[in-house]
Order: structure tokens, then sequence, then C-alpha cells
């Protein structure tokens, strides 16, 4: 079995980079590959990568956007299972070793698992205490990218793409995770399997995506997600349903930003 990593950067934190990549020199299963897509810096992370021992591919991701620079390095994979990795986390020394042993045991078409910050000793998601052999739809929302582990053989990531109007760096600025997720739902991906193991090390974030900019998005996303009918109602329900936050988060402001965002949905071509 053969791993790819493939990591989409701004390029700017070349010293989480240099860290990551240690964490790969060190890892117990060797067969893998990076696969590195740079939109800033390139000459400088590729000096960063010739420091290593791991085979690696490097490629400039042009654009802007985390889901453009992913893309970049998904045309370059080969592996029987691939991850999306991030720019300032690192992994257990085992991490390839383990995941291994789940996908042997298993053969999902996604495996994820749970990452952690060992520093503040906590996790940015709240994960379930046990496995769960078959993830359902609606907890596909809650996962991240970057826990999850996909089989080449049920999502080919030569065709099976992020949407790039979408993620941080682009017109929406969140979501892009869970259409990617959902798409893979959609195209029969069934064997969701998780996992209450930590396979990767990744600083804790409070994340805040209801402040207006990113509440514009909600409307376009659930569409995506959703398609136009079942969608709009969704993201309607969503949107009273965040309402308190909402106001807390925005100097009281709910309608202006609902109608916003109810815009926003409306015009989003699919």
């Amino acid at each position: 079995m053969k791993f790819s990593l493939l990591l989409g950067t701004y390029g700017s934190r070349l010293d989480d980079l240099d860290f990551l990549f240690a964490s790969l020199d060190r890892q117990t299963y060797k067969k893998f590959e990076l696969i590195v897509g740079s939109q800033t810096n390139f000459d400088k992370i590729e000096n960063l990568l010739k420091k290593h021992s791991f085979s690696y591919k490097h490629v400039h991701a042009g654009g802007i956007g985390c889901s453009n620079s992913r893309n970049a390095t998904m045309d370059l994979a080969s592996g029987d299972v691939y991850t999306f990795t991030d720019d300032d986390c690192w992994y257990k020394d085992d991490t390839l070793e383990i995941v291994k042993s789940y996908f042997d045991k298993y053969d999902p078409d996604i495996a994820s698992f749970q990452h952690y910050d060992p520093k503040l000793k906590k996790s940015t998601i709240n994960y379930p205490d046990n496995p769960i052999l078959g993830i359902g739809k609606r907890k596909l929302l809650k996962q991240a990218t970057l826990d999850m582990w996909f089989n080449s053989k049920s999502i080919d990531p030569h065709k099976n793409k992020f949407d790039e109007r979408f993620g941080i760096g682009t017109q929406y600025n969140s979501g892009e995770e869970n259409i990617f997720i959902m798409d893979a739902y959609n195209l029969g991906c069934k064997r969701i399997y998780y996992f209450p193991v930590i396979t990767a090390y990744h600083p804790y974030k409070a994340v805040n995506y209801i402040d207006e900019k990113s509440f514009l998005g909600k409307g376009p996303l659930f569409k995506r997600l959703f398609g136009p009918f079942a969608g709009f109602f969704i993201f309607i329900l969503f949107s009273f349903k965040k309402r308190k936050e909402l106001k807390e988060n925005n100097n009281g402001k709910f309608l202006s930003i609902f109608i916003k965002a109810l815009k926003e949905h409306i015009k989003f071509k699919l």
C-alpha cells in the first residue's frame, strides 16, 4: 500500500513546514510520497524539501485559495490511499502504520481518525469515544479532511476535486471540505468509518464562521451541498437556529445579514 500526502500551501509557514517534513522523515512506514502545491515561496519550500529524505513532488499552484492549491496536488497523486495534510500540522512517527492497519482490516472508502493539540491538550473537534462503522450523511458535515484518508479506488483524486469557489482565500471562505466529502458520499462512498485514534497533531484553533462574511457563504454552501430546493429550506432552518449566535457576533444584526445570504443562495449557480 502506497500513501499520497497532499499538501496545498500558501507558502508563508516555512518553520511549520520544516517541522511537518521532519515528522515525515521519522515515519516507520516508508512507502509514501508528499505532493506539495505552493502558491508563494516556491524556491524556499523546494530548498526545505531537499533537506529531507522522503519522496516528494512539488508543483506551482496558481490562482488563489486552499482549494486551488489542493487540486494542483491531486493530479500528481499515485497512492492507493491519500490524505490532505495542513502546513501547520505534523504526524506521529507511526501514523502511516496505524492507518495502513485499519485499511488492511476494514477496506473503507474513507477512514477518519483524530487530530490533537499536545500543547493545549485539546482538539478542535469534539470526537465520539467509540468507533463508527458507517458515518451517516448528517454527520459528514462535522468531519475534517485532515482526519480523513481516502481510498483512491473509491474516489479518484484525478477526477474528483475541490470546488474552487469555496475555501480560505475565496469569496466563500469555508465549506470546501464539506463539499468534497459530500460529493464523495453522493458518488457512492458509503463505507466511511471513524476510529477514535489520534494520527495527527495540529494547533487548537477557535474557529468562528458566524461573522458576516462567512455567513454570506452559507447560502451558496447549502445550495451546493443539498441542491436548490432542499438547500433553501435547510439554510433557512440553519439561519434561525444560529440567530442568537449571529447577532452576538455581528453587533446585533441578523435580518440584514440573513437577507444578503439568501440573495447569495438565489444567485449562486450550481
